[in-house]
């Protein structure tokens, strides 16, 4: 064998090989990237608003500030896609509504009444747009301001 044909075998083994490397590892990163885009669109009906401060009263005083994530359910696709696309109106109408009537604590410290974060939630949502209905509000990641 001549030298250049040596070299465009040797070339074109080493370009099979790295192939026969590189799809494998190609499919299970496109697997991977299709898993997550399955767990990103896993809940199409629900709008998360991140990091939403809501100030704790005890007797009109303020005692604390809660810092949670709000996962709000929808009733259908439009209305949550609305709602995620709004979201700067619906913190902006939650830091209103609580500055207006802070959150009651609850019966000891760092508690508070959660009935009263889902029925704020739940009315400024709903006054945004006629025809928006939500279903459900849940709290998660909560947090209290230290002392």
């Amino acid at each position: 064998m001549s030298d250049p044909t040596r070299r465009s075998t040797l070339a074109l083994s080493a370009a099979a090989a790295g192939a026969a490397v590189a799809i494998p590892l190609l499919a299970a990163q496109s697997a991977n990237a299709a898993e997550g885009k399955a767990e990103e669109a896993g809940e199409p009906l629900v709008a998360e608003l991140i990091n939403v401060v809501l100030p704790i009263a005890r007797n009109g005083a303020l005692v604390n500030y809660l810092f949670v994530t709000l996962k709000i359910r929808m009733s259908d696709l439009n209305a949550a896609t609305f709602v995620r696309e709004q979201h700067f109106l619906v913190r902006d109408g939650i830091t209103r509504a609580t500055g207006r009537n802070p959150i009651p604590e609850g019966k000891g410290p760092n508690t508070f009444d959660q009935a009263a974060i889902v029925r704020i939630v739940t009315q400024v949502v709903t006054s945004l747009k006629p025809g928006l209905r939500v279903t459900r509000v849940s709290l998660e990641q909560v947090a209290f301001m230290r002392r």
